[in-house]
């Protein structure tokens, strides 16, 4: 680990060397020690220019860059599209007991009226039975020998 490192070091050290060495090439050392004050200017607007024209320079070639970019990636999808090749997802393994399985369930959740849940209440009874349950009070009465207990039971009258 530490020799690794410390080869990143050197490494970075040398690429830092190696760019001011290029730099030092291209540029030449500013020498503005004892000129006056128009040669000054003179200086200041040679270096502007210069600088105008590096950074026309470097747009320049971004713009160039990002159209390169651009082309490259419409003509892989041309290439992709003449020759079919598509990118396939990486399929995982499933185990057949678990896809049988999970169909079972999903047909048991599909009856609908066998996942309800019961009320208590029979809904196919018949009224009548409700109907016995709550008999008038008049027939109550006449079944008990009437409100002044007169008579006998009648039978009462079906219709």
């Amino acid at each position: 680990m530490q020799k690794a490192a410390e080869d990143l070091r050197s490494e970075a050290k040398a690429k830092a060397e190696e760019k001011e060495r290029y730099i030092n090439d291209r540029v030449a050392p500013l020498k503005a020690e004892g000129l006056g004050q128009a040669d000054l200017q003179k200086l200041v607007k040679e270096l502007h220019s210069r600088v105008a024209a590096l950074e026309e320079e470097v747009y320049d070639w971004e713009i160039k860059i990002r159209k390169q970019d651009f082309e490259i990636n419409e003509l892989t999808l041309k290439v992709n599209d003449t020759k079919g090749k598509f990118i396939k997802p990486v399929l995982r393994k499933v185990n057949k007991t678990e896809s049988k399985l999970t169909k079972l369930q999903t047909k048991e959740s599909r009856d609908f009226r066998g996942n309800l849940k019961s009320t208590g209440q029979n809904k196919f009874a018949l009224k009548e039975e409700e109907d016995a349950d709550k008999t008038p009070d008049w027939r109550q009465a006449l079944k008990h020998g009437g409100p002044e207990g007169e008579g006998e039971e009648a039978p009462p009258a079906e219709s």
